[in-house]
């Protein structure tokens, strides 16, 4: 059985059962001092703007906080230094994130401690005092260790949240354009694929030939546009609003398959070969349009970011109560930088890309309860890995 984070960091500090003998030793010592140290502690505090501004409500909660770090110190001193003491530290650190204290505050708090009863230990004259303080030192590094630990923890957790957030309001805000704009659009578009229609039909009547010959190009590409346009307002729609799900047994194997099949031309004229990995009767609980929309959006990314000589590959397997579909391509990746933006709305590599593809296949696999992963291949390449929950397990 692996060790817990807590044990492992004892262990790297040198922090045992000496160390807190020395400790319990010292708490009678220190303690009747405890509320002089919270006084220096929360004066040297509220020198600094910066912290000062974190604590809301200035001085007017310091008065609490005083009460707060006697406790503190108290289980600093008196232990017992185990899993339900770490639990206690890490919600202390979690705090610190949630009102924004600087981490370098942290290390100005711990080395006041670390003063106060240095020098506590001086005045009292014990033999022990050399150990004390060797050991306070390891108990003070502990206590660093463990809120550097859980600052980083909630701080990534907490600029995740923002990120979905901003994510969120961005998404919002298509929703409201769309909304307004879908049927400003439509309407001309739907009018102009009309006049097309008419347009063409008189054109057949045209002659010479080769004049009709000569203006096939011109209409053939305005009907072209007029058909991505009306595309790309369908994804439009589809990320601002999605559609409810039809939710059915779906087996992701036989969906990955009939998917392929209608690419084995397009991977042919590529040169692009594609391996199929796919465990059979995978079923999870999905929509089979819309987890067809997935496989085959991220199928065509994948062909579209090999060489000519490259290979694509889809796997469907299960992992306990979750289906995994991965699909990869030995192409030239994604950059790490790029990585964390690719499912923004609008961000696209492409040059003639709207953006909304990878936004729309991610939402999707959200829909489903599932999750979706941008990596490195172990090859090469770019590999996306779609989790789903498994059907009838």
């Amino acid at each position: 059985m692996s060790e817990s984070l807590f044990v492992e960091l004892k262990r790297y500090v040198g922090f045992g059962p000496d160390d807190e003998a020395r400790l319990r030793a010292l708490h009678p010592v220190v303690s009747p001092h405890f509320v002089a140290i919270s006084e220096v502690f929360y004066e040297r505090i509220l020198e600094h703007d910066g912290a000062r501004a974190s604590l809301v409500g200035g001085e007017s909660v310091v008065g609490h906080l005083k009460v707060t770090l006697q406790a503190w110190l108290d289980l600093l001193l008196r232990g017992p230094w185990d899993e339900a003491y770490f639990e206690r530290r890490c919600r202390i650190g979690r705090m610190h994130v949630r009102i924004a204290l600087p981490q370098h505050y942290m290390f100005g708090a711990m080395n006041v401690i670390r003063q106060r009863i240095g020098t506590l230990v001086e005045a009292h004259g014990s033999p022990e005092g050399a150990a004390q303080r060797q050991s306070l030192g390891k108990i003070l590094d502990l206590e660093l260790a463990i809120m550097l630990h859980t600052y980083q923890e909630d701080f990534i957790a907490q600029r995740a949240r923002q990120e979905q957030q901003a994510a969120a309001k961005k998404l919002t805000a298509i929703a409201t354009m769309t909304a307004g704009l879908s049927h400003e659009i439509r309407n001309p578009l739907n009018a102009a694929g009309l006049q097309l229609s008419v347009l063409e039909r008189r054109l057949e009547k045209v002659n010479p030939p080769e004049l009709r010959a000569s203006l096939a190009a011109p209409q053939q590409l305005v009907r072209d546009e007029i058909r991505r346009l009306n595309h790309l307002l369908e994804d439009f729609l589809q990320l601002s609003k999605p559609r409810d799900l039809r939710a059915e047994g779906v087996d992701l194997s036989e969906l990955v398959g009939r998917v392929l099949d209608l690419l084995d031309r397009d991977a042919e004229r590529r040169g692009v070969a594609v391996v199929r990995q796919l465990e059979p009767k995978v079923l999870v609980l999905g929509d089979d349009p819309r987890l067809r929309q997935v496989v085959m959006n991220l199928a065509l990314n994948a062909l579209e970011a090999c060489p000519t000589g490259g290979t694509v590959t889809a796997r469907v397997a299960t992992e306990g109560d979750r289906a995994v579909l991965t699909l990869s391509d030995t192409g030239s990746g994604i950059p790490p930088e790029l990585r964390e933006r690719i499912f923004e709305p609008f961000f696209t590599t492409k040059a003639q890309g709207s953006g909304l593809g990878l936004p729309i296949v991610h939402a999707i696999v959200t829909q489903h309860s599932g999750t979706l992963v941008a990596s490195d291949a172990p090859g090469g390449g770019a590999c996306f890995t779609v989790t789903l929950p498994r059907h009838g397990v």
